[in-house]
């Protein structure tokens, strides 16, 4: 069915003009008899005359376009939606794809142009912006006004276009007054056109009206020339509906005796002084309706009979109606007033109504909106079409509007109302609490029921949208017998307020409540809570509302512009929700809001507030089952209670606001003992992000690609599951804090970010901090795991200590300056920064760990690359390799040092393939034993080595070095400590230098009675053998470096026999050019004895030792060769103690090629 409005809908976009009543009502009744909607009356209203000539040629093919803008100018005013006017334009041609001036390809259905016009009206009033909505409705509203005020009436004598130009003059909501006023002057014109006008003089006039209607005319005057109503006159209007018209620039005091008044059914004052006026109605009879149209007021007395009243712009501070009629005419006890207002009054200026002596006052209201107070008729009933305030004394019983299409606003708080009826329009009642079961209806519209006061009551409420409580103290509501209500306001909440039994599905706090009592509602349905501030507020006011939602499951808190709240006044219980929307539509000012959900699972806020926006629990579990916690905010959001949020597992944080912030650092993300896993996803933010704690046993994602403040996340913890920490794009420092995988992976991406790059310590089985192509500084705290990799950026980077099975450091690409802590692992790879100083101040240490074999590859630059690794207790092998680079400006700056003092089980060392080393690398094996020997294959590089072996170890019984040293000047010293008392054998013959050169010196010491072997190497060996060494056998190896053999402590002990010169014989191998025996004392001549013969190597001695004190004889003796140093003269034999006695082992050795030099025998 249609209605009234939606044929002035059609009046306005099909003819371009307000509805008159008459043609209004054929075209609705014909609707609804053929059972049409809007479209098809649209599509037989466009063949009308007025349709043809709003349209003109725009209705014909081909102006299509035409056509559409002629609708946007007339209903909305302007024709600036080009999108729109396309659109509409495509779907009366045929339809189609249609693109927008966004490059947005739109499909349109075909449409006929009734079929546009009915979707356009629909687009208007449900779809459009709210300013082109209120002009629409404004239009409408004004079309309606003028058909009620031309039903049944001959207009044809109204100007042409008068009707289009009620229309085009609404160019905002705010022009319908205007243009109402100018529809109250019409109507009174219409209403005066067909009738015979009769003008009074300023005698005493005798008028008789004719049998149809007659409009007489006079005025009330000070001046006997202008007055002409008076008091002797006699008027009959006759049959007919006659009028006297009076304008009243003076008082009428009244007709004298001769005067006569009577069949005139409307009395029309009019008063436009400035003054109030007067008009005695004694002796006027037959009056039927009386026409006040005065600012100022009229007062009106003695008038004869009841009379309908119309009061018109009246801005007075009261109107007394009882004071209007003579005596005894509202003696009765059912008297009926009618009384119809248009402007009346303003508001906070309302016009005080006296009818204390009218039972039943009933109110027409039309035109403007009128306010009228202090009514006090029983029972009081409201229609018309305008807007009217009420307000009410007590007396009044009933409000009836149910006859009213526009709005009623009453204020019944005052009276004993026990009934009250809305009409069509959004009406407004305010009621008090002394009727516990006062019976509400608010008829059509969105209406509104105010309850103020204290008590329990139980109203039957009907058609009514909108509840709100005004309680002045302890307020219970059961809404049993109000289940159409839907929402619900609190204005006041002095008192606790319990709404029981209700369908409640939005609940609002107004800023301007008073009290901080808290509000509970057993609803089921409550879904949405509303701060509110007031409709006219020009700046945000606190709102304030305790509510307990006991039985709501989905929440929406809503906290509107122009407000603010505390944590003090502003708190939201729901025991029982498991869904909290926040959303803060307020732009400036800080939110602060207690919630108590400890069953929500899920909690979305959005906030444009750049004040700040924070949620505090009422208590710490509170937020134990939250899952899900999603945050778009234009300034900061924080929870600002130390809450535990144990059950989350997905973090959306966004913002792009410069004042965007999130701080979380209060409140302990997930749990220790929880079994989810963690996802945190954050961009923008530009004002920050910080955490307190992550923690679970699933795994964390942290992605935080698209963040462009800083961040800081406190620290992240698993027990079994990984963490995961992306940065890529982001344009700010991130700090991820200490990171704790102790089952898993902790993986930080930072791969092209632009900002300082934290990570705190790292605890996990596995560790890759990635900070490739980044810009920004990295700092990398103490690492703890089976395998780390940490790639650095171009930025300046920090690394702590890094504990790993194995290490792969990449600082490549660094451009600032380096600091690295000690590496402790068995397999290490690191690529130093390539223009600054590595390590420490230029030193990179490393430390091997619990394995057997250690293995580091090291590479420098153009900095200071000094290498120090220290062997552990379980290190076999060491390989090191890489290349130190060109840096350091003295020789030290670029050199290896090795720590093997506790390496006691080294088997094996490579350093051949390290280069770049400035300084000879220092090699100290005094502690390795391994079954009682030390035995190590060493690899050496193009720079020098330095072998020591001091050892201490009693035990000991070989020491065995072998391998190729490579290039440079390498050394070996070989210095048991006194200790060393089972040593037997030194042997280095499997020593090479390729590229380089090798001197050795082994020393022996007295204790060292059971040495029986020492090989010495391929390079120059110095050895040192004591008297107490006892027979020693010394290879100095088949070479061509000057070896030296130093026995000048040696001693025979006993000479007796073979066997005995044997226990202290020294013999000597490869005793080749250019070696040298060194003696007891300066040697005075050097003898070859050649062959000798002999039974015993005794006899032969005797026979080769010559008498020379302090000389050596050479002599050979059943194929060896011997060297004897002779200490005495005339001493001929092997003295015991004293003389020396050397065996060279070989038969290349050629005596005559000896020289003797101060105390050594050299092979020339």
């Amino acid at each position: 069915m249609l209605n009234k409005t939606d044929v002035s809908m059609l009046y306005i976009t099909i003819m371009g003009m307000a509805s008159e009543g008459d043609g209004n009502k054929y075209w609705l009744d014909y609707a609804n008899n053929n059972s049409l909607g809007v479209s098809s009356l649209a599509n037989i209203m466009l063949d009308s005359p007025g349709a043809a000539k709003f349209f003109g040629d725009s209705l014909l093919a081909g102006n299509e376009k035409d056509f559409v803008t002629k609708i946007y100018s007339i209903a909305l005013g302007n024709t600036s939606d080009v999108d729109g006017i396309n659109y509409w334009t495509k779907a009366i041609t045929g339809g189609g794809e249609f693109t927008d001036s966004k490059g947005n390809v739109i499909s349109v259905a075909s449409l006929s142009k009734g079929d546009l016009i009915g979707a356009m009206i629909n687009s208007m009033v449900n779809g459009g912006s709210a300013e082109s909505k209120a002009i629409f409705e404004a239009k409408a509203a004004a079309s309606d006004y003028f058909a009620d005020a031309t039903l049944g009436k001959d207009i044809s004598g109204l100007d042409e276009g008068t009707t289009s130009k009620l229309i085009s003059e609404i160019n905002s909501a705010s022009d319908l007054d205007k243009v109402k006023s100018e529809i109250d002057g019409l109507k009174e014109s219409i209403d005066e056109a067909g009738l015979n006008k009769i003008a009074l003089t300023t005698e005493n006039d005798t008028i008789t009206g004719t049998e149809g209607g007659d409009l007489i005319s006079g005025v009330v005057g000070s001046l006997a020339s202008e007055n002409t109503l008076n008091a002797g006159d006699v008027i009959d209007g006759g049959a007919g509906s006659d009028i006297l018209k009076v304008d009243l620039k003076s008082n009428f005091t009244g007709l004298d005796s001769s005067g006569v008044i009577k069949g005139v059914e409307k009395i029309s004052l009019l008063n436009s002084g400035l003054i109030s006026r007067t008009f005695d109605a004694k002796g006027i009879k037959d009056v039927q309706t009386l026409a006040l149209n005065s600012e100022k007021g009229i007062e009106v007395k003695n008038l004869a009979n009841i009379a309908d009243i119309e009061l018109t712009n009246l801005q007075a501070a009261n109107f007394n109606v009882d004071s209007i009629y003579a005596d005894k005419v509202l003696d009765g006890s059912a008297d009926v007033q009618n009384l119809k207002v248009n402007g009346v009054g303003a508001k906070g200026a309302s016009v005080a109504i006296t009818a204390d002596k009218i039972e039943n006052l009933s109110l027409n209201a039309t035109g403007k909106d009128s306010f009228l107070k202090d009514i006090t008729s029983k029972d009081v009933s409201v229609k018309g079409n305008a807007n009217i305030t009420l307000e009410v004394k007590a007396g009044v019983n009933s409000l009836d509007a149910s006859a009213s299409s526009g709005k009623v606003s009453a204020d019944l708080k005052a009276a004993d109302v026990k009934t009250v009826k809305g009409g069509s329009g959004d009406d407004k009642f305010v009621v008090g609490t002394k009727v516990a079961n006062v019976n509400v209806d608010g008829g059509a519209g969105n209406d509104e029921l105010e309850i103020n006061g204290a008590g329990t009551l139980k109203p039957t409420v009907a058609n009514v949208e909108k509840v709100t409580l005004d309680a002045t103290g302890a307020l219970t509501l059961a809404m049993d017998n109000a289940k159409d209500v839907s929402e619900l306001n609190i204005k006041g909440d002095k008192g606790a307020v319990t709404v029981v039994n209700s369908n409640i599905s939005s609940l609002n706090f107004l800023s301007t409540a008073e009290g901080t009592n808290a509000v509970t509602i057993d609803s089921e349905n409550l879904a949405t809570i509303n701060y509110k501030a007031a409709t006219d507020a020009k700046a945000a006011a606190e709102a304030s509302g305790k509510v307990n939602a006991s039985e709501a499951t989905n929440l929406t808190i809503n906290l509107e512009a122009n407000t603010k709240t505390t944590n003090t006044n502003a708190e939201v219980i729901a025991e029982k929700a498991t869904s909290i929307t926040l959303n803060v539509a307020e732009v400036k000012e800080a939110h602060d809001i207690k919630l108590s959900t400890p069953k929500a699972t899920s909690l979305n806020v959005e906030s444009k507030s750049v004040g700040g926006t924070k949620i505090t629990a009422v208590n710490a579990t509170d937020l134990d089952k939250l899952q899900n916690l999603n945050v778009v905010t234009d300034g900061k959001f924080d929870i600002a209670t130390a809450a535990t949020l144990k059950g989350i597992s997905t973090i959306n944080l966004s913002g792009e606001n410069a004042k965007s912030q999130v701080d979380l650092s209060a409140v302990a993300l997930g749990d220790a003992a929880a079994a989810q896993g963690i996802v945190l996803n954050a961009s923008g933010l530009k004002g920050g992000l910080s955490t307190k704690s992550i923690s679970t046993t699933g795994d964390i994602v942290a992605n935080l690609n698209n963040t462009t403040g800083t961040v800081s996340l406190g620290s992240a913890t698993t027990k079994t599951g990984n963490v995961t920490i992306a940065v890529n794009g982001a344009t700010n420092s991130v700090n991820t804090g200490d990171l704790q995988a102790t089952a898993g992976s902790v993986v930080v991406n930072a791969e092209g970010s632009n900002g300082a790059i934290t990570v705190g310590n790292v605890t996990a089985a596995s560790a890759s901090i990635n900070g490739g192509n980044s810009s920004g500084a990295m700092t990398v705290g103490n690492i703890a795991t089976t395998s780390a990799s940490i790639t650095s950026g171009s930025g300046s980077t920090t690394i702590g200590t890094v504990v790993a099975g194995s290490v792969a450091i990449d600082l490549s690409s660094t451009l600032g300056d380096v600091a690295v802590g000690k590496i402790t692992s068995d397999n290490v790879l690191f690529n130093g920064a390539k223009l600054k100083d590595n390590g420490t101040a230029g030193t990179i240490t490393i430390d091997a760990s619990t394995g057997a074999n250690f293995v580091a590859t090291v590479n420098g630059g153009l900095g200071k690359d000094a290498l120090t690794v220290k062997g552990s207790a379980t290190t076999e092998t060491i390989k090191i390799a890489g290349d130190l680079g060109l840096g350091g400006t003295t020789p030290a700056d670029q050199k290896l040092t090795l720590d093997l003092d506790a390496s006691t089980k080294l088997s094996s060392l490579d350093i051949s393939g390290l280069k770049g080393l400035g300084a000879a690398t220092a090699i100290d094996l005094k502690n390795v034993v391994v079954d009682n020997k030390l035995i190590v294959d060493i690899k050496g590089n193009d720079a020098a080595e330095t072998i020591t072996v001091a050892t201490p170890t009693a035990t000991l019984t070989e020491i065995k070095l072998s391998g190729d040293l490579g290039g440079g000047e390498n050394s070996i010293s070989i210095t048991p400590t006194a200790a060393a008392v089972a040593l037997t054998t030194i042997d280095l013959s499997g020593l090479t230098f390729t590229g380089g050169s090798l001197s050795t010196t082994i020393t022996l010491l007295a204790e060292h009675i059971k040495i029986a072997t020492i090989n010495g190497s391929l390079g120059a060996d110095t050895i040192t053998v004591k008297d107490e060494n006892k027979a020693v056998t010394i290879d100095l190896g088949d070479d061509t470096a000057r070896d030296i053999v130093d026995l000048s402590a040696v001693k025979t002990a006993n000479a007796t026999s073979d066997a005995k010169i044997a226990e202290d014989l020294i013999s000597i191998a490869n005793f080749n050019t250019g070696d040298s025996i060194k003696f007891k004392a300066n040697i005075a001549s050097y003898t070859n004895k050649g062959a000798i013969d002999g039974v015993t190597l005794k006899d032969a001695i005797a026979s080769a030792n010559g008498d020379v004190a302090n000389s050596v004889y050479g002599f050979t003796w059943k194929g060896d060769t011997y060297l004897v140093f002779n200490t005495t003269n005339g001493s001929g034999s092997l003295t015991a103690d004293d003389d020396q006695l050397v065996k060279l082992i070989g038969t290349s050795i050629d005596l005559d090629s000896l020289n003797a030099s101060n105390t050594d025998i050299i092979f020339a």
